[in-house]
């Protein structure tokens, strides 16, 4: 195989799509399809074609690539129309090499997408419905990985005006509402992120599941939204930086402190649940050296600190 294109960055449209994997996209379909979309393919053309060898295996075929030189230097985004899931599709890609640390396969619409807990995530054009490569790091920045990748997408969203917060373990909250949802999968030693954000439309309150921790809300709520390419773009290039941020820090209880700066009702008490226990009340007091959650446990005698790595939590 020859050098691979996406290592070069920039904005990219299937224009072919791949069978069983995603359906064939072009700025004119895009630009049909939502707004947002529409902005984008204005602002990013003009395209210039680039074929794909059967060599590129689950890549080959017809793409697009921006050549206006806004994300020009953003890792590769890889459009890709209707699918499954943009993670299938990121995996695919990763799995031929093909899909360098911090590129991402960005889907104009998903029929499975999955949250936590293969919980389905709804998809309505507009939103953002990402995969992100991500670095496996070491230690405890391989340990806090969930938290760390929250934590610096709400680090970008907060340079952008929207005041993110995360809720542990991989929630992306505005004024206590849900805008964003993150998923890490983990395969051979390579991470890929799938990330959610509700930028045009939130889920109504009726599709939800009756035990939903924080009601749903879009960007669009709380301030005005670029284009989603756009936006993502910058999210990701901001993402990066803010990674290379954490690798420097000289230890675990620096980068926990780190993340704790954007950590959800820091101080408040919540209720919580694990797997099989009717739950308890706690109050959140920080970030434990391995991305778990300190609690401190008061409802009989004296407080109890624990750390919880597996459940869920709830505002009271």
């Amino acid at each position: 195989m020859s050098q691979n294109p996406f290592e070069n960055g920039g904005v990219w449209l299937w224009e072919s799509g791949g069978p069983g994997l995603a359906g064939p996209v072009s700025p004119e379909f895009l630009a049909a399809g939502h707004p947002l979309w529409a902005a984008d393919m204005a602002r990013l053309g003009p395209w210039r074609t680039v074929e794909l060898g059967a060599e590129y295996g689950p890549a080959a075929g017809r793409w697009l690539r921006g050549e206006s030189p806004a994300l020009a230097d953003a890792p590769a985004i890889l459009v890709v129309g209707p699918c499954a899931t943009s993670l299938d599709a990121a995996w695919a890609f990763a799995e031929a090499g093909l899909l360098p640390p911090f590129a991402s396969v960005l889907a104009v619409s998903q029929t499975s997408g999955r949250g936590q807990m293969r919980r389905e995530w709804i998809s309505p054009p507009g939103n953002i419905y990402a995969a992100l490569s991500w670095p496996a790091g070491e230690g405890a920045l391989a340990a806090m990985a969930p938290v760390v990748v929250g934590a610096c997408l709400a680090d970008a969203l907060y340079g952008r005006g929207f005041a993110a917060t995360v809720k542990w373990p991989n929630d992306l909250l505005i004024e206590g509402r849900k805008v964003a949802g993150i998923l890490l999968e983990e395969r051979h030693g390579r991470i890929v992120a799938g990330v959610g954000i509700n930028c045009a439309e939130a889920p109504d309150a009726a599709s939800l599941r009756r035990d939903h921790a924080a009601p749903a809300a879009a960007l669009a709520d709380f301030g005005e939204v670029p284009g989603a390419v756009t936006l993502w773009g910058e999210l990701v290039k901001f993402g990066q930086t803010c990674y290379f941020q954490c690798v420097a820090l000289s230890d675990s209880s620096a980068l926990s402190r780190f993340v704790e700066r954007r950590l959800a009702w820091l101080g408040r008490e919540v209720f919580v649940r694990e797997s099989g226990s009717d739950g308890f009340r706690a109050r959140i007091v920080g970030l434990a050296e391995d991305g778990g959650l300190r609690l401190l446990r008061g409802d009989s005698g004296p407080g109890q600190d624990l750390t919880l790595h597996c459940g869920s939590i709830s505002l009271l």
